[in-house]
């Protein structure tokens, strides 16, 4: 698929707003991040050496902090520790990470659940995260297509 038909597809998925799981498919709240990367990557036909910066990832780690609860349906902070590092290659220190779920609970998008030995996040407020998700992925887009329309002049 060229490029341009590519992100004309994409405007066209994100204008309507559902669920771009195709028939048959697990709808979104049923697949798994891998699932959900796998997916990305393969309709962006990425290069198997493309690698995420750690550096965007921490720019945009409480949305995808957001995304990553919302997939797993709930999850501990030491899971989604593990899943930056699995699906990203992003290396975030408990340092890094847990202040920024302490803040995202304190927006009152995320809610914390007390278990034995370990805290669980669940999104509480599904509208205020699905627009920060959004207006993260619509600045990515954005930019992403700026860059791309730059290229011809390079």
């Amino acid at each position: 698929m060229s490029t341009s038909r590519l992100v004309n597809t994409l405007i066209r998925e994100l204008s309507a707003g559902g669920d771009t799981a195709s028939p048959g498919e697990p709808g979104a709240d049923e697949r798994e991040p891998e699932q959900v990367l796998s997916s990305v990557m393969e309709t962006l036909a990425v290069e198997e050496s493309f690698a995420f910066d750690d550096e965007i990832v921490k720019q945009n780690l409480d949305e995808i902090l957001v995304a990553l609860i919302t997939l797993r349906d709930g999850t501990h902070g030491k899971a989604l520790i593990d899943d930056l590092s699995r699906l990203f290659d992003a290396q975030l220190s408990p340092g890094t990470v847990y202040p920024r779920l302490h803040d995202i609970e304190s927006d009152g998008v995320l809610s914390m659940h007390e278990l034995v030995r370990t805290k669980e996040y669940s999104v509480d407020d599904t509208t205020d995260a699905r627009e920060r998700v959004e207006n993260a992925m619509y600045h990515h887009l954005a930019l992403g297509l700026f860059l791309h329309d730059s290229l011809d002049d390079l």
